[in-house]
């Protein structure tokens, strides 16, 4: 349904977390939620008037997921899913872009939120209305001792920026050799460089590693 790997957008903030009805909403319906903030969408539950699904866009505007009507509290009464995107502030932001309820255009999904998934990462994406998520880089030292005990240290990072991150690998490099470290191998080029180096019966590698990912 979505990428396991990508980080969680933050939870909403606000004082009903803790409040047994939303708590309840936000239970029966993580699945969902969870896959709408991997895209990544910091989502909420509506648990007032109307029980809904939303999720916050960059440009203010925000999906409102629910069905027939509000969503029922025990998903195996769902009679499909209704996707609006609004704007309190903009009335003229008012669309549905995806209706799997019986009238809908897409009723033959029903209940299934993979397609429900799949058509508002599309939606987002083709939009551009969602946060973005970069790969964050770090430049790393590994090595043994003489005595064969492992070394390991961040040399620095994590770094959003590619070009950041091959210019202080460069320099973790350089200050290799100022320090008598010979270079006895080197591969990756400027794309995932990696040396090995070795002095006094020490071996070390200078490498770039993959940090995780952010978004922003």
């Amino acid at each position: 349904m979505s990428n396991e790997l990508a980080p969680l957008a933050p939870m909403p903030v606000h004082n009903n977390t803790d409040d047994p009805l939303w708590l309840a909403l936000w239970s029966a319906y993580e699945p969902v939620i969870t896959a709408l903030r991997r895209i990544p969408l910091v989502t909420n539950v509506e648990s007032g008037n109307m029980f809904a699904i939303t999720a916050e866009l960059t440009d203010g505007s925000y999906l409102w997921i629910s069905s027939v009507e509000d969503l029922p509290m025990d998903p195996a009464a769902l009679e499909g899913f209704q996707v609006k995107r609004l704007h309190d502030d903009n009335p003229n932001i008012d669309e549905v872009f995806y209706d799997s309820t019986d009238s809908g255009e897409q009723s033959e999904h029903g209940n299934n939120a993979v397609p429900l998934i799949q058509a508002i990462t599309a939606f987002v994406t083709e939009r551009g209305l969602a946060p973005r998520v970069i790969d964050l880089i770090s430049v790393r030292f590994q090595g043994v001792t003489a005595q064969r005990q492992p070394l390991s240290k961040l040399l620095h990072g994590p770094l959003a920026d590619n070009d950041a991150a091959i210019k202080e690998y460069g320099n973790a490099v350089r200050a290799m050799a100022e320090k008598g470290w010979t270079c006895v191998h080197a591969q990756g080029g400027t794309d995932w460089p990696l040396t090995v180096w070795e002095l006094n019966d020490e071996v070390a590698t200078i490498y770039l590693a993959s940090a995780g990912q952010a978004i922003v």
